[in-house]
């Protein structure tokens, strides 16, 4: 734009919630906030991402640009105080939106849908979540308002934490599994931040294997049994329901298939009465 028939533009902006020597300290500098601090910023407006979110981060947080014009250096109000600490699911979670405003403003929330037109929450300094949820993550920026003018404050990140959900188990191939074949197992959640899986065999203390999938390259009738899987976050720790892998038996050649299938069906019969592995 053109103030006083010169060319404007904005050559720095920052967040800051600290003012030393009469100047406001931009967060990415400020040792409080070191590493933590992400600026996405676009034409018109600009994101503060605050990674691992302690108590000593509640504050009022506010936006500065600085332009090439002399005492060119604004401002952004209202400012919004955000919660401290990691913010958990079912947890009471307020936002706090301030101005100085004479006479004194009218205050509404928005909450940020991507492409779509923001959506109203309510017309309060405040707002508050009683028990927040993972669908009430997302982007919220304040809307102050009285007779002489209206102003927007910047939005803010809201990150709603999680324990893992009941994770289900899948294994592939499905149907008969044949000795030396390769069958992998799949552990999934839902959890944020995300979890980490450990799956474990029954009656077995030992853990068989890190991550999401248990793979045996070449399965063994030794190999049979029920699994299970851990999830597990800061948060908390869920176990999956037992998944059963049947006894293998070496694929015979066709001709062979009678006397196969007897003997295959002989020990699922033992299996069913005594309830545990056959190691052939």
């Amino acid at each position: 734009g053109a103030i006083s028939g010169h060319n404007t533009t904005v050559e720095r902006t920052f967040w800051f919630t600290k003012v030393q020597n009469k100047e406001p300290v931009d967060l990415r500098t400020d040792s409080d906030y070191t590493g933590r601090v992400q600026y996405h910023c676009a034409e018109n407006s600009c994101t503060l991402i605050i990674t691992d979110l302690r108590e000593s981060d509640s504050a009022v947080y506010k936006f500065r640009f600085i332009t090439n014009q002399d005492g060119g250096c604004f401002i952004g109000s209202p400012g919004v105080t955000v919660p401290s600490g990691q913010i958990v699911e079912g947890s009471s979670v307020t936002l706090t939106c301030s101005s100085d405003a004479n006479p004194a403003a009218k205050y509404t929330w928005y909450k940020e849908n991507g492409h779509q037109q923001s959506q109203l929450f309510i017309r309060k300094s405040q707002l508050v979540f009683r028990s927040i949820q993972p669908s009430d993550s997302g982007e919220y920026f304040c809307v102050v308002e009285n007779n002489l003018g209206m102003r927007t404050s910047r939005y803010i990140f809201i990150d709603v934490t999680y324990p893992p959900k009941l994770p289900s188990v899948s294994v592939s191939p499905s149907g008969q599994i044949v000795e030396g074949s390769s069958v992998t197992l799949t552990c999934s959640t839902d959890a944020n931040p995300a979890a980490k899986y450990t799956w474990y065999k029954e009656n077995d203390h030992k853990y068989h294997s890190q991550g999401p999938q248990l793979v045996f390259s070449s399965i063994q009738s030794s190999d049979s049994g029920q699994y299970y899987c851990a999830a597990e976050n800061n948060l908390g720790m869920r176990t999956s329901q037992y998944i059963f892998i049947e006894n293998t038996q070496q694929q015979q050649p066709e001709k062979e298939s009678g006397s196969s299938s007897h003997f295959m069906a002989d020990i699922q019969w033992w299996k069913k009465v005594f309830r545990h592995p056959i190691h052939l």
